[in-house]
């Protein structure tokens, strides 16, 4: 698809570790494992949870995502409009 620079600006906000289903991490330490990171057997897979996502593969299905809810078209009458 593209590279992570170009999949976070798909999105309406920057996809961080912290918001992700494969980050493991304790709110209060806000440090934690990555899933990705950690399969590929990373010596660093402990990432911090306010650092943005640089997972092209969890970056291209949150674009998925996002881009399928948009054109699904909203059943209440509002949408989230995109943010700057």
């Amino acid at each position: 698809m593209g590279n992570v620079g170009e999949l976070q600006a798909q999105l309406p906000q920057r996809h961080l570790c912290k918001d992700c289903d494969k980050w493991y991490g304790q709110e209060d330490d806000e440090y934690g494992p990555c899933m990705y990171k950690h399969l590929r057997k990373d010596k660093r897979y402990v990432t911090y949870g306010y650092h943005e996502c640089d997972e092209p593969e969890e970056l291209e299905r949150r674009v998925r995502l996002w881009k399928a809810r948009g054109s699904e078209g909203s059943k209440s009458g509002t949408s989230t409009p995109r943010s700057p």
